[in-house]
């Protein structure tokens, strides 16, 4: 291993599986605090290498995580590798094996995506075993074997979503596309939505949901199909971020531009110059900057042997034309 900072994605031909965590707003515990080993099987390691597994490097926020983890981990005087598949869909297997081969190269500790916990539990358990610090971002649970998990608190992030839309629509009847029914973080950040706007906006509605079931290019026919079974739609809320050009694009297609908001997730700079235009109301930030920042600060409290929560929350903030932060 070189001893200067390395920051790779390495490409995989591997073939795609389905995407059932989302993009964006994929926190999967709220608020929890159960308590962590902090130890490998014993002594400390100590930390040279730290490697990150991007599960979906084709998406900007997860670049983020990206480079503030290399930050911190410099910080550090560690030796920062990145890693990730390839293609435009999460490829869980792919992410698997990266996995495997950084403890084959012999890192120090991990910060991966177990965007399936049950698909990851073995590899995780064997990072584990091999004396490995394991943070895992925004999936999974303390059965999957890792010792803390850093990202969104999915309940809030919905819940200021919510928020957003009703100081522009209070009367919203909303339109929400998500990964699929079972995923964790989705159900979540739309049951925080729901919670908030029953609470605050009692005629705000989701009168339409639908899936992609990990295929974003069915986000098109699938928003045109909701707009054309509610023509009562107000809003679309596209939870993926791989899914907001196509709420966009149906909108403006259909000549509903003014009539219909879109609210998403994750202030990338595709989704900064639409707030500008007009043709996205707002987002939710959910702090992948941060979030990389403080999988490595656990990291580093993990090898000086500190018991973590099983939850690290990162902030989430709702930003519109009003708010929107200078680049």
């Amino acid at each position: 291993m070189s001893p200067t900072p390395i920051r790779r994605l390495a490409a995989t031909a591997l073939a795609s599986a389905t995407l059932v965590a989302s993009l964006t707003g994929c926190g999967a515990l709220s608020g929890g605090s159960i308590a962590a080993s902090s130890s490998a099987s014993g002594d400390l390691r100590e930390v040279k290498t730290i490697t990150y597994v991007n599960p979906a490097p084709f998406y900007p926020a997860f670049d983020d995580v990206g480079r503030c983890f290399e930050d911190a981990a410099k910080k550090n005087g560690w030796t920062p590798v990145e890693v990730g598949t390839s293609g435009s869909a999460v490829d869980n297997q792919g992410a698997i094996d990266l996995i495997s081969q950084a403890i084959a190269n012999g890192t120090d500790a991990l910060v991966v995506f177990p965007t399936i916990p049950e698909l990851f539990t073995p590899v995780i358990k064997q990072a584990r075993d091999a004396g490995i610090y394991v943070v895992a971002q925004n999936a999974g649970d303390p059965s999957t074997g890792q010792q803390t998990q850093v990202g969104t608190d999915a309940t809030q992030l919905g819940a200021l979503i919510a928020e957003g839309l009703g100081k522009t629509d209070p009367n919203a009847q909303v339109g929400i596309l998500s990964g699929s029914a079972s995923t964790t973080p989705h159900v979540q950040e739309i049951q925080g939505f729901t919670d908030y706007a029953k609470e605050h906006f009692p005629n705000m509605k989701v009168v339409a949901s639908d899936y992609t079931n990990g295929d974003p290019t069915k986000a098109p026919e699938l928003f045109s199909n909701m707009l054309t079974a509610h023509p009562e739609i107000t809003a679309l809320f596209p939870i993926e971020g791989t899914s907001v050009a196509a709420a966009i694009t149906a909108v403006k297609e259909r000549g509903l531009a003014g009539k219909v908001n879109v609210v998403a997730n994750d202030l990338t700079d595709d989704h900064r110059a639409s707030i500008e235009d007009g043709s996205l109301l707002g987002v939710g930030e959910q702090g992948w900057c941060e979030s990389g920042t403080k999988a490595v600060e656990a990291v580093k409290e993990l090898s000086e042997g500190q018991t973590l929560p099983a939850f690290i929350a990162t902030t989430s903030t709702f930003y519109d034309k009003s708010n929107l932060p200078a680049k």
